[in-house]
């Protein structure tokens, strides 16, 4: 089984969460220790997938509580490197639309539209 990690870049403007393994539940409960206290408002957060395999509803969930604290703050919530299982889940579960994605050089991710609510 693939380790979870998490890697922060830091910025004035930006937060990059870079994760690798599995989005699953007992991701999403170390992630959370990790996010909780990032200073998200009025910044805008990148999560790069390009590592992440899997993702359950855990990860879902993770994600979906990310970008409500990103929009709460007045900034927009985008992936990157989103792989075809990852996107699958968001297309099933009809959250596709609420993220901003965008191509990574190898082309990763499906450009949407950025949305703000």
């Amino acid at each position: 089984m693939p380790v979870f990690d998490i890697r922060i870049s830091d910025s004035p403007t930006r937060i990059v969460l870079a994760l690798s393994g599995e989005l699953d539940y007992p991701a999403r409960v170390r992630a959370a220790a990790v996010t909780g206290p990032l200073a998200l408002g009025g910044r805008d957060l990148t999560v790069d997938l390009t590592r992440v395999g899997f993702m359950d509803a855990g990860g879902l969930g993770m994600l979906l509580c990310l970008r409500r604290r990103v929009v709460a703050g007045g900034g927009v919530m985008e992936l990157r490197g989103t792989r075809p299982q990852v996107w699958r889940v968001l297309e099933l579960t009809g959250t596709d639309a609420q993220f901003g994605t965008v191509a990574d050089a190898a082309g990763g991710g499906v450009a949407l539209p950025r949305s703000g609510g």
